[in-house]
């Protein structure tokens, strides 16, 4: 039996029709994505600054601090913060003056006496200890001055040298490092460190005066530092006022530089001799800055 063609329209359209999401229709089955990988996730995912605003600048990176290298044979507390204290000996602190005290060599108007003079630096065999030669003293200063009080324990008091010998004979020294951060590390002196000779004179013919040995390019005589002593039933006491311009210094109070009083001492009578020398810091050599001790310029002390 021949098929009937006029029947087969109808099956090619109702096949259609079922295959179509028409109502009614069973719906085809949705494709399911994978589960997203969570490290991949992480990786490729854009990322936010917690607080940031949106379009802030990119922060700054992080400050890393210098590298600080302490020289070889360095002292140990030379640290970038410590640069302006010498370890040898205590610090001399100087109080600042509301009133400048007499410079006549009465030593009443000085409250205390709280540094040493007392470190053999120099003919230690020809020292017989501290009632032969020593010291105790003080220091003060102003905006124009630098002041000291020395009171000298001493056999014998013996003077008969003036300007550039006057170290011959009793007399207080002082060595200065005015630029102290500058040239910590320098053996050497440079042209800020100074050498001070500060006699009483005689008490009679030689009168009391102030010397400058360094820097050599500024040494002589040294008339604006105003010198006064006496004996005393211990030995003999000295006052000085030493401008600041003496040492090309405008002070500040927490201010700090090299230092160190030392006391020369002569007991040969009517000769210019020096026999020995005591300091405040047992490491004093006169050509060595790094071997002497501190000035510290400190407030006002309370009444």
């Amino acid at each position: 039996m021949r098929p009937r063609s006029w029947l087969l329209a109808p099956i090619f359209i109702l096949a259609a029709a079922l295959a179509c999401d028409l109502p009614g229709a069973a719906p085809p089955t949705a494709f399911v994505f994978p589960t997203p990988n969570a490290t991949l996730t992480a990786i490729f995912a854009p990322t936010e600054t917690p607080g940031a605003p949106a379009n802030s600048p990119t922060p700054p990176l992080p400050t890393i601090p210098p590298t600080v290298v302490t020289p070889i044979g360095a002292p140990a507390t030379a640290t970038v913060s410590g640069l302006s204290i010498r370890p040898n000996g205590v610090v001399v602190q100087a109080d600042r003056f509301e009133s400048a005290p007499a410079i006549d060599g009465d030593l009443g108007d000085w409250p205390s006496f709280p540094y040493k003079a007392d470190q053999i630096v120099f003919g230690a065999s020809r020292w017989t200890g501290v009632s032969d030669d020593s010291a105790v003293f003080a220091a003060g200063w102003d905006a124009a001055y630098l002041y000291l009080a020395v009171r000298v324990t001493d056999d014998k008091y013996v003077q008969v040298a003036t300007g550039d010998d006057m170290w011959l004979g009793d007399e207080v020294e002082i060595q200065m490092d005015a630029d102290l951060p500058a040239d910590y590390y320098t053996a050497s002196m440079s042209a800020d460190d100074y050498q001070i000779g500060l006699s009483a004179g005689n008490f009679g013919s030689i009168g009391a005066q102030g010397y400058r040995w360094y820097p050599a390019a500024k040494s002589g005589p040294l008339p604006t530092v105003t010198v006064a002593g006496k004996v005393t039933p211990q030995g003999w006491d000295l006052e000085a006022r030493i401008p600041w311009t003496t040492f090309s210094l405008t002070p500040s109070e927490g201010g700090r530089y090299g230092f160190a009083l030392s006391i020369s001492d002569d007991d040969a009578a009517g000769i210019a001799a020096q026999q020995s020398m005591v300091s405040s810091v047992s490491t004093r050599k006169l050509l060595n800055p790094t071997t002497w001790g501190t000035l510290s310029l400190g407030g006002i002390a309370p009444k």
